[in-house]
């Protein structure tokens, strides 16, 4: 497949980050369920159901969910290539607040793990997640000594792995729209939230100093990890960060971070760790923005054909053709000090 050329307005990473989401118009006929989980909390997830024999489920980003452009573009395209979808939205994402005091977080893979449990009778599960959920696809299949039997691979878009780096990157003044988005639709949550459980959030989040927070740093030491059993965000970051369980995946998965990616740190480009490991495939095209590869028309994106061709080689069981995927992307040399 030819790499991704974008339009010459897509060259600015911004514009082809903002676009799907101010732009793209993708029509899914989602179903419905809402699934008890084993805490006693709630998951509602959206289905795209055709009897098929196999099951790809689709994990989104921060404060996206299973409306965001991205998950109806993944769930349209691979419907009709003979996929059941199950479009995640995670805790608090539904529309609804969960029941439980603690929310979703970049590396709460239980809900996942729950999910790929309970729908075994499908002949073959496959992943793809972006952004967070890219981070928490890769967190659960570095930390899983056995996989399901039926887990056939996954592919992930611009995977934060190093969150520590990743939070200091989006406090530059050109990533400020993004932070100042991601942090409104946060602490509206908490708020709703604490007036649920006052007594446990009064308890475990300093709300005094909640209300100045201008930083997503600064919300995940107050909130983020104290509510999640974090010591501060340091510890947080350091124990859900992706980057740190490369070497346990022992499962075909596929990694796509543009280069001009402008929430990417340059530690989230591991080409070193990624070539060692044979499972990785680790591909980085010089455009496409930060879950943008945006385009013009109506057509399927970029990311979404060639993550097809890559679940079309793992489906064919032949480990020669894997290494051949593999090898079309081999490390590039980069100075990242100039990285665009």
């Amino acid at each position: 497949m030819k790499n991704y050329i974008p339009a010459f307005l897509f060259k600015n990473k911004h514009i082809n980050t903002c676009y799907p989401t101010l732009f793209r118009k993708v029509h899914v006929d989602y179903s419905r369920e809402r699934i008890v989980t084993p805490d006693n909390d709630f998951l509602d997830i959206d289905w795209v159901k055709n009897n098929n024999n196999k099951l790809l489920i689709l994990c989104h980003g921060l404060e996206g969910s299973s409306e965001s452009p991205y998950m109806k573009g993944m769930a349209k395209y691979y419907s009709a290539l003979g996929w059941d979808i199950l479009a995640m939205n995670y805790r608090g994402c539904s529309g609804e607040l969960n029941k439980q005091p603690i929310f979703y977080n970049c590396g709460f893979t239980q809900d996942l793990e729950y999910l790929i449990e309970i729908n075994s009778h499908y002949d073959k599960i496959a992943l793809s997640g972006f952004s967070l959920g890219a981070n928490i696809i890769l967190k659960y299949l570095g930390e899983r000594k056995k996989y399901p039997k039926n887990l056939l691979c996954a592919a992930v878009v611009s995977p934060p792995m190093d969150m520590e780096a990743c939070s200091k990157r989006i406090k530059s003044f050109s990533n400020a729209l993004y932070k100042t988005k991601f942090l409104k639709s946060l602490k509206e949550k908490v708020i709703e939230k604490n007036k649920l459980y006052p007594g446990i959030y009064r308890n475990a989040v300093n709300l005094k100093r909640f209300s100045m927070v201008s930083e997503l740093d600064e919300f995940d030491d107050i909130f983020t990890a104290p509510i999640h059993g974090y010591l501060d965000a340091h510890e947080y970051y350091e124990k859900n960060s992706s980057l740190f369980l490369l070497d346990n995946i022992k499962i075909p998965t596929y990694i796509l971070t543009p280069l001009d990616d402008p929430i990417m740190a340059n530690s989230c480009y591991p080409y070193e760790k990624c070539n060692k490991n044979e499972f990785l495939t680790f591909e980085t095209p010089e455009y496409g923005g930060h879950v943008g590869f945006s385009k013009l028309n109506d057509d399927a994106y970029w990311h979404e054909e060639k993550i097809s061709e890559f679940f079309e080689v793992c489906e064919s069981e032949e480990k020669s053709l894997l290494k051949d995927f593999s090898q079309l992307n081999s490390s590039p040399k980069i100075d990242f000090a100039l990285r665009p």
